[in-house]
């Protein structure tokens, strides 16, 4: 902890904290996005916004992991967010002069890791987050709670009820 004290004076210290956590937060984010460029932009953004944060952050826990990782999440679901509200407007945009047609019979899933990924899309946010963060990430218990700023037993309840939505999603998507 004296290394996340020490790095808003010492920006040497910032690089050491880099070379420690970016490689999982980068993993974390790929494993989600499936995307290396939007893996790389995530993980440079969550650094960004931790380095301006620092000078304030009074960790929970015993390391800043979850934290990184709960910046990671954040940015990466108000990237699908934004992008979700730009295909929107683009669909829009184009309904208008394109004909009615049924959907293709040929499009299928290509693997289960695309249909997990497909299905946790789907969900909540909250529940994606849940999710990630144990799953995805490889977060302790401990940790994901801490990321989402929740008490040990409220994650486990938010954990329950995602993996139910998620085993929902994946049974409607197979009928």
């Amino acid at each position: 902890m004296t290394l996340v004290r020490r790095a808003p004076d010492e920006p040497e210290l910032f690089a050491v904290l880099f070379r420690r956590y970016g490689r999982d937060v980068h993993r974390f984010v790929w494993r989600r996005s499936r995307n290396d460029m939007l893996a790389d932009d995530i993980t440079a953004v969550t650094f960004e916004q931790c380095w301006r944060s620092l000078p304030g952050f009074r960790p929970r826990g015993a390391t800043v992991r979850p934290w990184l990782f709960r910046i990671a999440a954040n940015e990466l679901a108000s990237h699908y967010r934004s992008e979700g509200r730009r295909d929107a407007r683009e669909r829009l945009a184009t309904v208008r002069d394109e004909p009615l047609r049924a959907p293709s019979d040929d499009v299928a899933v290509g693997s289960d890791d695309a249909a997990l990924l497909s299905a946790l899309a789907r969900l909540r946010e909250r529940d994606q987050i849940v999710l990630s963060l144990r799953f995805l990430a490889d977060l302790s218990t401990e940790e994901a709670a801490e990321a989402m700023d929740v008490e040990r037993g409220h994650l486990a309840v938010l954990q329950h009820r995602a993996l139910a939505a998620l085993r929902c999603e994946l049974e409607g998507s197979q009928r």
